[in-house]
């Protein structure tokens, strides 16, 4: 290569790369976060399985965090990577129940003799929601307890 060539090559090279960089970005994800954890109880006791979504509420823009819930109750959320939180603002908290400790719904096998048919075991926690519906998440490290309640009755509407 000759001197000029040799000069485009090294500038081409020197704008390809920082093209690169700025497209990429310096990883990290979107909007910024503040660290969540905390503790999911129903009637005082620790809530023993299911997993949490904080859904970005109006005027937060982001996406949701998800944890799973452990037998001790806690929770850490994660958004873009494992336990960064969630996007700062104000969030919809969601709880799901597990199904079961090993994640597989059981089945109840009558006694023979019996015509009962084959029911489900029940899922633990289900049918309840988180007391605060939103909750706020601020930059830096936030403790936020969720403590479940009953869902409220829905009213029936009769059609006319």
């Amino acid at each position: 290569m000759n001197g000029t060539n040799r000069q485009a090559f090294s500038f081409f090279s020197l704008v390809s790369v920082g093209l690169l960089v700025t497209l990429l970005g310096c990883g990290g994800g979107g909007a910024p976060t503040g660290k969540v954890s905390g503790k999911v109880t129903a009637d005082g006791k620790p809530v023993t399985s299911g997993s949490l979504t904080f859904a970005p509420a109006d005027g937060t823009v982001g996406k949701p965090a998800i944890a799973a819930v452990k037998a001790d109750g806690s929770y850490t959320l994660s958004t873009y990577a494992s336990g960064d939180g969630a996007v700062v603002g104000r969030h919809k908290v969601l709880y799901s129940p597990g199904s079961s400790e090993s994640g597989q719904q059981e089945v109840q096998i009558p006694e023979p003799g019996k015509h009962d048919e084959a029911k489900p075991a029940e899922v633990p926690f289900s049918g309840l929601v988180p007391k605060e519906a939103e909750v706020e998440v601020k930059a830096g490290t936030n403790e936020i307890n969720i403590e479940l309640v009953p869902q409220p009755a829905t009213p029936v509407h009769a059609e006319q």
